[in-house]
């Protein structure tokens, strides 16, 4: 059967996807573009209302080209109806994404698929999640979250924290090599709790000590950790390895200390500030990004500007900016002190307008610096494009194939990307 796989959302879902993909060319199921498809896997994100609505739009627009759709991910599992009202031809929560080949075989003899569960138990790789790009994978090494932020609904969506046991993850990043990856993104929703559930308690750093002597792809990157969860320890390890990228992605979410008590946030703006400093003296040429979440309840002209004054003062690379959205079952959906639609999108605003700037200034300093580039594709124009270790994104004129590393030099800030030139004619890694 033809099949095409959407995905919505973040790094997890991206990994599961390619995770259902694999699950379904191994039964022998041919994958393709949205507009081939017999039927569509809709993975779906619901982490705010935004999210939500653009996962009931992509529905409908699938059901007007006629194509039956199983749907699945968090919107599933928030609300299993509404999908189910909206036309969806099947539903699976998170918990049952390793059946898709059965759903997809229910959906094809005509049958109205819904599963769900709650998400418990041991975190469990069938397949190794090798991607069509054949550059990049994300690999799911953890799963759910044991905090109670008061805005976020997904511990209730992904449930209890679970780490994938270390064994599982040096045998995934072994295929990914041998397939020809050349990075790796370990993702989880709460990636600094790795290790922590396992029956032989370990830790993140632990993990990426041990990769670093492993047959993995010869790129290594981390999605989003938590501030208070990153030590000095990781700060050295990416300054050492040959294999860890010089990335960081540490939400904020607010820099007022009062807005960050009220949404049950663990550290002060002052912790990451220090962390953020700290970290940038120790590798000048790392690239950190921020969350940010405007317009939670309670927050007033004082604490926005807080905050706004700190992300101006610290040396961030981007930053990702969402509107506050009343989740069902967190804590926040029954806040009271709710601020003006029109006064958080002109906060968010501001904030966007500050994360273009932060990203010029960054892509402005890597001017005249050496970068190793992976190559990921080519413009409609022929200019080679790729990522550097350090989260810039490269053009460059000259032949070069994906998954191929070149070195380069930082020319010119054009848009979106960094112009580079080859330092050396040749390159890195094949």
């Amino acid at each position: 059967m033809k099949v095409s796989v959407v995905t919505l959302g973040c790094k997890v879902n991206q990994s599961e996807s390619d995770t259902m993909a694999e699950l379904l060319k191994l039964a022998r199921h041919e994958l393709v573009e949205v507009h081939q498809a017999e039927v569509v896997i809709l993975n779906t994100c619901a982490v705010t209302a935004k999210a939500e609505a653009e996962s009931r739009k992509w529905l409908h627009r699938l059901k007007r080209e006629e194509k039956r759709v199983i749907v699945t991910g968090c919107w599933a599992d928030l609300d299993p109806s509404a999908p189910e009202r909206e036309g969806a031809d099947g539903l699976i929560g998170n918990a049952e994404k390793d059946r898709i080949c059965e759903a997809l075989e229910e959906v094809k003899r005509g049958q109205r698929v819904h599963w769900t569960s709650s998400v418990r138990g041991r975190l469990s790789l069938k397949v190794v999640p090798c991607p069509l790009s054949r550059t990049r994978a994300f690999l799911k090494v953890q799963d759910g979250c044991d905090s109670r932020c008061a805005y976020c609904v997904v511990p209730r969506l992904r449930g209890p924290s679970r780490s994938l046991d270390p064994e599982a993850i040096f045998d995934a990043l072994k295929v990914l090599s041998e397939k020809g990856i050349k990075e790796v993104v370990l993702t989880g929703i709460h990636l600094g709790r790795w290790g922590y559930d396992l029956e032989v308690r370990r830790d993140l750093i632990w993990l990426l000590e041990e990769i670093e002597k492993r047959d993995s792809p010869p790129r290594v990157r981390l999605s989003s950790i938590e501030p208070q969860e990153v030590r000095r320890e990781l700060i050295d390890l990416m300054a050492s390895s040959n294999k860890l990228c010089p990335h960081l992605h540490l939400p904020l979410q607010s820099g007022s200390r009062k807005v960050l008590e009220k949404m049950r946030r663990p550290y002060s703006p002052e912790d990451y500030q220090k962390l953020v400093l700290e970290a940038k003296e120790r590798l000048p040429e790392m690239a950190i990004g921020a969350d940010v979440l405007v317009g939670f309840p309670g927050e007033g002209d004082e604490d926005f500007e807080e905050t706004l004054s700190l992300l101006e003062g610290l040396p961030l690379s981007y930053l990702h900016v969402f509107p506050f959205s009343p989740r069902p079952g967190t804590e926040a959906f029954g806040m009271s002190d709710r601020v003006k639609e029109e006064v958080k999108l002109k906060r968010a605003y501001i904030l966007r307008q500050l994360a273009d700037k932060k990203k010029k200034e960054f892509y402005m300093s890597m001017l005249g610096k050496p970068l190793l580039v992976l190559v990921e594709g080519k413009t409609k124009e022929g200019l080679v494009t790729g990522t550097s270790r350090n989260y810039v994104k490269c053009q460059l004129e000259m032949e070069a194939s994906p998954g191929e590393e070149v070195l380069a030099e930082g020319q010119e800030v054009k848009g979106k990307w960094l112009l580079v030139k080859p330092s050396n004619p040749t390159t890195l890694s094949r």
